[in-house]
């Protein structure tokens, strides 16, 4: 099944309305903006190149956090884990935290490969889009440096 992506950016005052004509496809510059990135199909080698072109347009605006909704993906191969660990490290070293959105199809391979500590999976964008903009998380992967 081929992969397709929407890119949507939403703000603080649209989170919990559940409204889709609070959503709006320009960008936000409020500080408490976010990214919400749907895909659904598969996620593998043959989608790999149009995976890896919707994080790459993620990862050039400037916002708060990224929502990435895999609640409609029915297939998430190794080809997305390796770009997913990319794109959540590349993030991380921005400041900007990631989320994501799905269900087993996606927890289940990111248990698997020990990302599930790294970054928060939630059930819907709303609560996902909620805990970003209440700044109840930071960065997806956050290393810290002890001096003894």
């Amino acid at each position: 099944m081929p992969l397709t992506t929407s890119t949507v950016f939403r703000s603080a005052f649209d989170v919990g309305t559940g409204s889709p004509e609070r959503t709006s496809p320009r960008r936000f510059d409020c500080a408490k903006s976010y990214c919400v990135q749907r895909f659904s199909g598969s996620v593998d080698r043959e989608t790999a190149a149009d995976f890896a072109a919707a994080l790459d347009r993620v990862a050039r605006d400037r916002i708060h956090g990224v929502v990435l909704d895999f609640s409609a993906v029915n297939f998430f191969g190794t080809v997305g884990l390796v770009l997913l660990q990319t794109f959540v490290d590349d993030a991380a070293k921005r400041s900007t935290p990631v989320v994501l959105v799905g269900e087993r199809t996606v927890s289940r391979p990111l248990e698997l490969c020990g990302m599930a500590g790294r970054v928060r999976v939630f059930e819907t964008v709303d609560e996902a889009g909620r805990t970003l903009t209440e700044g109840e998380i930071g960065p997806s992967t956050t290393e810290f440096a002890v001096s003894e």
